[in-house]
């Protein structure tokens, strides 16, 4: 038998099913923040397309409403993770070991910190960029226009994961770090650093604290646009009209 390890350019031990397991989470954190953010879009969509939203403005404020939409859909994306977790656990448990186990096959371990922070960076993700499809679904009225608007929403988490290379190839490079930090980009770079090579704890602390406050001032921009735009009706507003929703006490 003849082991073979891999060293990189600093001596350091290559880990590729780590980097698999990074990579892994990543993508998950990446589709279910694309496709709950969707959901929250199409649901206020949906909501003024039938009318329900002037029912549901009867007894809720603005505010309120898109809170509560974000926070359900928010708890089905925290619910779905629970259910895989629990499914691949008992899979994992009554088939995988043993059947691996024969193989001489390793399993990547995915150590506590991953799963704390995976949990704490959906979560952060989910809500920085629901906030902003449920603004898209208050100012349009079709799904057509919905789907143009919504794209240079997509587009601030489809560019950190294709920027993710350059963290791959080096975690603790300066831009790695810098790009990590911006709260758009940290759901998905910080994570993939956290995975790769454990980054200062000052800098985990800093991009969390970041995106908590970009959440909060997102919010309070976006509740304005959107107690305004969930009533109004017809062509899409243009970017002098969502400034002066903006102005409106």
């Amino acid at each position: 038998t003849v082991r073979l390890e891999v060293l990189n350019a600093k001596g350091e031990r290559e880990r590729g099913q780590t980097f698999i397991l990074s990579f892994g989470l990543l993508m998950i954190i990446y589709i279910t923040i694309l496709v709950y953010g969707v959901t929250v879009m199409r649901g206020v969509i949906e909501e003024k397309q039938s009318r329900i939203i002037e029912v549901l403005l009867s007894s809720v404020t603005p505010f309120e409403l898109m809170l509560g939409k974000i926070i359900g859909i928010g708890m089905v994306g925290l619910t779905q993770y629970l259910i895989w977790a629990v499914c691949g656990g008992l899979i994992s448990s009554v088939a995988a070991l043993p059947a691996l186990a024969m193989g001489a096959v390793k399993i990547p371990q995915v150590s506590a910190a991953q799963i704390i922070f995976f949990v704490v960076y959906f979560v952060l993700g989910y809500f920085l960029y629901a906030t902003f499809y449920a603004m898209v679904g208050a100012v349009v009225s079709s799904e057509e226009d919905g789907q143009q608007m919504q794209m240079p929403v997509t587009m601030t988490i489809v560019v950190p994961v294709m920027v993710s290379t350059l963290v791959m190839r080096n975690p603790d490079s300066l831009t790695s770090t810098i790009l990590s930090l911006v709260p758009f980009f940290s759901p998905v770079l910080m994570f993939l650093r956290i995975g790769l090579q454990m980054p200062p704890w000052w800098q985990i602390a800093l991009s969390i604290v970041l995106m908590i406050g970009t959440i909060l001032g997102s919010v309070w921009i976006v509740a304005k646009i959107y107690r305004v735009g969930v009533l109004m009706y017809g062509k899409r507003p243009t970017i002098p009209e969502l400034i002066k929703w903006l102005r409106y006490t």
